[in-house]
């Protein structure tokens, strides 16, 4: 449990980053072929039907995300930060998650179509690089956690 946060943040957080993280799989290959042509042999393709509501879970989870996100930053990054605790983990998430921020943006709003297609190649990308970083800041803090534990 991360401290200074009530109990239902932490199931919060995760339920959000993995809706994100589902929505934005099921995105992927409709962004590849709208954007790019391209047609990936992926096993959870689904109907354009879906298309719809599965961007409206994805946007709903980026705002929740972006909003926990300031909840880490008042009281988790700047005391990990302080503590000189997984930093590099800590930063390229920070960064990766504010980069996603960012290009959702431009998506949306680049009234060039040639650069908000870019931006959604790397919003795609950077979801995708932006998971094993997670994993790895958080099982690099449980393991800490776990390591400090056994000593005291």
């Amino acid at each position: 449990m991360m401290k200074g946060y009530p109990r239902w943040f932490v199931p919060w957080l995760i339920g959000t980053l993995l809706l994100s993280l589902i929505t934005g799989l099921l995105l992927g290959d409709n962004t590849l072929a709208l954007r790019a042509d391209v047609a990936l042999p992926l096993p959870w393709h689904y109907p354009a039907a879906g298309h719809v509501p599965a961007a409206a879970l994805h946007a709903i989870g980026g705002f929740l995300a972006v909003m926990l996100l300031g909840a880490l930053w008042s009281v988790h990054m700047r005391a990990g930060w302080h503590r000189r605790r997984k930093r590099t983990s800590g930063l390229m998430l920070a960064l990766l998650l504010l980069f996603l921020t960012a290009t959702a943006v431009a998506v949306y709003y680049l009234g060039n179509e040639t650069a908000a297609n870019a931006a959604a190649f790397l919003h795609l990308g950077a979801g995708l690089v932006a998971t094993p970083v997670f994993v790895w800041h958080w099982a690099s803090a449980r393991r800490s956690r776990r390591r400090h534990a056994a000593r005291h």
